[in-house]
């Protein structure tokens, strides 16, 4: 909820918004420093400098998603492209791997990220399997070098959050349905994978969200990786579906996330 535009305005009205520690203190609340977004409804307030209880007449702790898909990478390591600096940006990359293992760990412009992956046995035939996610907020830089413990193939996304991490997460070891719910603006990513061999059929995604799924990848190669993901438009609880075919023999599994812009 945004301040004011005009009357009394306290400290405490500031920290309410923005939050913050006591004792209160203006140089807490410089616009892009990390508890203020530096989106253009926040432009009265200043970077640095000399700051007022006044600059912040009509400010609010919220921002847009943003969201932008980036593309493909691939690889243990390279540079790729994550758009423009800013505090609240959040890359996501959604992947997969090649061999029989999961990432460990993930580096994003030299920010630890979070790793999620999916349950149940890894690929053991070479195939293209092992879906797993990784995020972290970069607030530097227009490029980022990531570094993933085993070479993998991955989709790159980045959105505006005033959150650390995601909403919600989830995993399991064949086909599922994740129940979430996001603040509006948000965006869910989930995908499946199955492996060894395909016999019949093809593994889907599927959810209630208005936008249905829009697919970074469809499948690849013998194995079946299927990765999307839905930008959300309603603050109701909603169903995201990674179903599975039948008839496959192996390993498989989904893994989700969801993440909110406020």
């Amino acid at each position: 909820m945004a301040l004011p535009s005009s009357g009394v305005l306290t400290l405490n009205d500031i920290q309410t918004e923005f939050g913050g520690t006591n004792p209160i203190g203006l140089s807490e609340y410089y616009r892009g420093g990390g508890l203020v977004p530096d989106t253009a409804g926040n432009a009265g307030i200043p970077t640095s400098g000399v700051i007022s209880v006044t600059d912040f007449y009509g400010a609010a702790n919220t921002i847009a998603l943003n969201f932008v898909n980036h593309g493909v990478a691939s690889g243990a390591s390279g540079s790729v492209n994550i758009g423009t600096a800013r505090g609240t940006r959040m890359v996501h990359l959604a992947g997969y791997t090649t061999n029989a293992t999961f990432p460990t760990s993930v580096s994003i412009g030299g920010v630890t990220a979070t790793v999620l992956t999916r349950l149940g046995a890894v690929s053991t035939n070479g195939q293209a399997g092992n879906i797993w996610q990784a995020y972290a907020k970069v607030p530097t830089g227009t490029t980022a070098t990531v570094i993933i413990s085993t070479a993998a193939t991955y989709y790159v996304s980045t959105f505006d959050t005033v959150n650390s991490g995601a909403s919600n997460t989830g995993n399991s070891n064949a086909s599922t349905t994740f129940t979430f719910t996001a603040a509006n603006p948000g965006i869910c990513f989930w995908g499946c994978n199955s492996f060894e061999p395909i016999t019949s059929g093809a593994n889907s995604l599927s959810t209630n969200s208005p936008g249905g799924v829009t697919y970074q990848l469809f499948r690849s190669g013998t194995a079946q990786v299927t990765l999307g993901y839905n930008v959300t438009s309603t603050t109701v609880s909603q169903t995201f579906t990674a179903t599975i075919a039948a008839g496959k023999i192996g390993g498989a599994g989904a893994v989700a996330s969801i993440f909110s812009a406020n």
